[in-house]
């Protein structure tokens, strides 16, 4: 009995110190939080629907993109990506955008980061009915002078349990 005590105070003290020893570093701690900004910045603009600010979000580059849930749901280059924002606030009212993202995660090596985040949205539509739904955020920022900017950005949400394709179905035509 006095073994079994021991090697369950052993294994309670490391499970309880494990967490500790494998804490992220304190660079890697302000960098997620960096990115987490850049992030909480979007959905403000977002919830805005001040275009200006979220396009000062992007690379100072042609190459960006932007892509959706769907099939068709891809833009490349700025024009295209401020096109599909302009028609996303179509979709709710400007000042009914809330956000919460507790599940984040990123990182950055030299000019480079990436992050993913699980947010739970919240918003009136355009008739005023509201509504919540979960959407999935990754991006591939770069750094800039003014700080990170999204090169790309990938928002994904479920809108209907509609399953696997059947099997043989086409597979989804890529967008030009």
């Amino acid at each position: 009995m006095k073994k079994y005590r021991i090697l369950l105070a052993a294994t309670l003290g490391c499970a309880l110190v494990s967490p500790m020893a494998l804490a992220a570093s304190p660079a890697a701690d302000k960098a997620g939080e960096e990115l987490r900004a850049v992030l909480k910045q979007h959905h403000e603009a977002l919830n805005k629907h001040d275009i200006k600010a979220l396009m000062a979000l992007y690379a100072d580059t042609p190459e960006v993109a932007l892509m959706g849930t769907g099939p068709g749901e891809f833009w490349k280059g700025k024009a295209e990506v401020e096109g599909a924002y302009k028609h996303y606030f179509e979709t709710f009212k400007a000042g009914s955008l809330s956000h919460e993202c507790p599940e984040a995660s990123g990182d950055e090596q030299g000019s480079s980061a990436w992050l993913m985040a699980s947010c739970v949205m919240k918003d009136t539509d355009p008739a005023g009915k509201p509504r919540e739904f979960g959407l999935n955020v990754s991006a591939v920022l770069k750094k800039e002078a003014a700080g990170w900017r999204f090169e790309a950005v990938h928002v994904s949400n479920v809108v209907s349990d509609g399953g696997a394709p059947p099997e043989g179905a086409a597979a989804p035509k890529k967008a030009e």
